[in-house]
């Protein structure tokens, strides 16, 4: 499959940071979906299925690892990115959360 066939889904709450996924993704031949959140990010998958979601761990409403969780029950043959900036203060290790739920690859904002 070359890269113009493959769909990417791009999660994030922060409008600068999906845009400027949307445009590297999209530079490297990729067919780019955003969403502001999960709610919406699982619409479009619904709707429009990528082979590849990367989504943000802390964002409003539906969070990335609640997101993580219902896209791999929903589409197990999807490949899941999970990215954040920070963490808040809880002692949990949401990057190995989001692994042991089946993110594929963990990245540092």
């Amino acid at each position: 499959m070359n890269k113009g066939n493959k769909r990417v889904l791009v999660i994030d709450d922060n409008p600068d940071m999906r845009r400027t996924m949307q445009v590297l993704l999209e530079s490297e031949g990729f067919a780019v979906s955003v969403a502001a959140d999960g709610e919406e990010a699982l619409r479009i998958q619904k709707s429009s299925p990528a082979q590849v979601v990367v989504t943000d761990i802390f964002m409003p409403g539906k969070e990335g690892i609640e997101t993580i969780y219902e896209l791999r029950r929903q589409f197990p043959q999807t490949k899941v990115i999970v990215m954040s900036g920070g963490s808040r203060v809880t002692g949990v290790d949401f990057f190995e959360v989001a692994r042991e739920l089946g993110a594929v690859k963990a990245l540092k904002k």
